[in-house]
């Protein structure tokens, strides 16, 4: 058991097949009729195209996952050293309010198992493991939304807003690109001009897109609105944000050719793009005029920055900090729809970002026993929490080795006391003895972020 002392900076990913079984090289043996016999699938958790090969995710973690709940422990240490205190910081690691331990469950029908008791931060912009989970929700509900638009009658368009950025490496410079494009949309919405423009609309879905480039923080919005047809003026709409710009006094010669981009939605890929900004998924759901297929190529977006500081790169984690220490000082849906278009389609309330980012339950999961709070600290120590996933998929006794391996005793080793759970509060949060969280946060955090100013 000796790989399993590992140094707590080591990524768990590399040993992750040897270690644990997982792999061909011991355990459970991938035999070659099952493979076979294998259902085609996606390849990885957000790919939006299927292959002919059999889908090895049924009996491999997509390495997509195993890096994202890397990347997801990275980033609770990055925010832990600059003193930010947000949900993310805890996600994946700190058991919930009404827990009184953590729950590990097999599941057959996946390649990896779950735990339960374990607080989420439903993030769909910074989290790596939260974003690309709500953005593939989100893509089938948009999808949905379009077939449902399309057989109504609808034209579908895609349309991007953004202005001219600069650079500016302040720790609030994302804050304040919030702002100043929030005044620019409120403006662009208000008025009788607004009116006239938006009475030949059904509704729209809204969502946002944060990357890092050259230029620094360069945030935009993407609608995908639905129209009677044979209404809508997009030369109209074109004008009339141009000439919000020109008030606001940033009209440039870039910004009259790049401003403002309307292309028509034709396939159900392209609506699927709305719901995947956030996390920069495949290239190939970006299809959708210039604007779209460009998209995947402008910058760097949350997670690709933690990428890069995981490789080496120090300015890029720098970034990521201050990126984040924006971003989840409120809540940033994923996806906003117009007030009733829901109920236009027939779609009822759907499920919120948190709801979306707990793990599905699924009734074949098989509760193999219980972790103690102090066994759960040391797992989250070793950054194994996605290692144990994987042992659970092998049985008790195999997490019983992987747990000895790591001087945390084994399932079930104390019993934990019995205590009422409130679904209220699956997803809340607590102080416990020896946090120290200062009462007040250090003065180089920006301030929060006001529900306006991201409109």
């Amino acid at each position: 058991m000796s790989d399993f002392f590992l140094a707590p900076n080591t990524l768990w990913s590399e040993h992750l097949l040897t270690t644990i079984g997982c792999g061909p090289a011991e355990g459970a043996p991938l035999e070659a009729a099952a493979l076979a016999a294998a259902p085609t699938g996606s390849l990885g958790n957000n790919a939006d195209f299927a292959t002919g090969l059999p889908d090895v995710h049924r009996f491999l973690p997509p390495p997509t996952t195993t890096k994202a709940w890397h990347l997801r422990s990275l980033g609770r240490d990055l925010l832990k050293k600059a003193g930010i205190e947000r949900r993310m910081r805890w996600c994946g690691s700190r058991i919930s309010r009404n827990s009184a331990g953590v729950s590990v469950f097999a599941r057959p029908d996946r390649a990896y198992g779950r735990v339960a008791g374990v607080c989420v931060c439903g993030q769909s912009v910074c989290c790596p493991v939260c974003a690309p989970r709500i953005a593939c929700f989100r893509a089938a509900e948009v999808a949905e939304a379009y077939r449902r638009g399309k057989d109504a009658g609808f034209e579908v368009r895609l349309e991007t807003f953004t202005k001219p950025h600069a650079l500016d490496r302040r720790p609030q410079a994302l804050l304040i690109e919030f702002r100043a494009f929030s005044d620019l949309w409120r403006s662009y919405n208000e008025g009788g001009r607004a009116t006239r423009r938006e009475r030949c609309a059904e509704g729209h879905q809204l969502a946002r897109e944060i990357n890092w480039g050259r230029s620094g923080w360069h945030y935009h919005h993407h609608r995908l609105r639905y129209d009677r047809s044979g209404m809508f003026n997009p030369d109209l709409a074109r004008a009339q944000w141009l000439g919000v710009l020109e008030t606001a006094g940033l009209r440039t010669d870039g910004a009259d050719e790049h401003a403002y981009d309307c292309s028509t939605v034709g396939d159900e890929a392209g609506a699927r793009y709305v719901s995947k900004l956030s996390t920069s998924v495949e290239a190939q759901a970006r299809a959708v005029g210039s604007e779209v297929a460009s998209s995947a190529t402008k910058g760097r977006n949350m997670n690709s920055l933690l990428a890069d500081h995981a490789a080496g790169d120090l300015d890029a984690g720098n970034v990521w900090v201050n990126g984040v220490s924006c971003v989840t000082a409120t809540k940033v849906s994923s996806v906003r729809w117009s007030r009733g278009f829901r109920e236009k389609l027939g779609m009822g309330s759907g499920k919120t970002d948190e709801q979306i980012s707990w793990e599905e339950i699924l009734p074949t999961d098989v509760l193999l026993g219980e972790l103690t709070a102090s066994q759960w600290r040391g797992v989250i120590r070793w950054r194994a929490e996605f290692a144990l996933c994987c042992a659970a998929n092998r049985g008790r006794d195999a997490v019983n080795e992987m747990l000895s391996g790591l001087s945390l005793g084994k399932l079930d080793d104390e019993p934990l006391p019995a205590v009422e759970m409130s679904a209220a509060e699956d997803n809340c949060y607590q102080l416990r003895p020896g946090d120290n969280i200062p009462a007040v946060l250090p003065a180089v955090l920006p301030e929060p972020i006001r529900r306006k100013d991201l409109c």
